[in-house]
């Protein structure tokens, strides 16, 4: 076997980009560090070595797409956004967008990653990070508080990860799938507001 020279960054995202299509043919069960070497074409130890076992290979997964996510979303901050309603557009326009670029096999990496303790304390970090950058997205306009405030947050990346599953897996158009997101947040926005008259 000829093993390509890459530096380790790139050989990591050679890797990745190979489980992910490893997930998207064959599903998670088929995806070992010994099979995913096998179709990199590369030595059984190079995966254990970038990513240690199988549930460090999924969270390495998962985290590139949280990445990705995150990446988008806080360049969707630095747009000049005047109002709410432009915001939320945005918003889930970057959500929308992030889950069809990253490919149907996300959901299946998710659900894997909640199979232990250890792994779904990883996911609901993951989610974390994305409820915090919305809750900064959305504080020039609507300050979330309390446990009704994380209620709103829970709802919405709720509302958002069955859309964008849809979308990334062609059930829905992209707009339709932006259009009924921004919907969802803005009644749940509505709906904050008024319990909290």
């Amino acid at each position: 076997m000829v093993v390509k020279r890459l530096r380790k960054e790139e050989r990591r995202v050679q890797l990745l980009e190979v489980a992910r299509g490893i997930v998207r043919q064959q599903g998670t069960e088929a995806l070992t560090l010994g099979y995913l070497a096998e179709r990199a074409n590369v030595t059984k130890p190079i995966p254990y070595d970038h990513f240690g076992d199988r549930e460090g290979l999924l969270m390495a997964l998962y985290q590139d797409y949280s990445d990705r996510q995150l990446k988008k979303f806080r360049e969707t901050l630095t747009v000049d956004n005047k109002t709410l309603a432009q915001t939320l557009r945005f918003f889930s326009a970057a959500y929308i967008d992030c889950a069809i670029s990253a490919g149907p096999e996300t959901g299946p990496i998710a659900a894997a990653l909640s199979g232990s303790r250890a792994l779904q304390a990883f996911l609901e970090a993951c989610v974390a990070e994305c409820a915090d950058c919305l809750r900064t997205a959305l504080s020039p306009f609507i300050v979330l508080k309390g446990v009704a405030g994380e209620a709103v947050l829970t709802a919405i990346i709720g509302a958002a990860d069955a859309l964008s599953a849809a979308a990334g897996n062609g059930v829905l158009a992209r707009n339709v799938a932006e259009d009924m997101l921004t919907g969802a947040m803005t009644g749940v926005l509505e709906a904050y507001a008024n319990s909290t008259k």
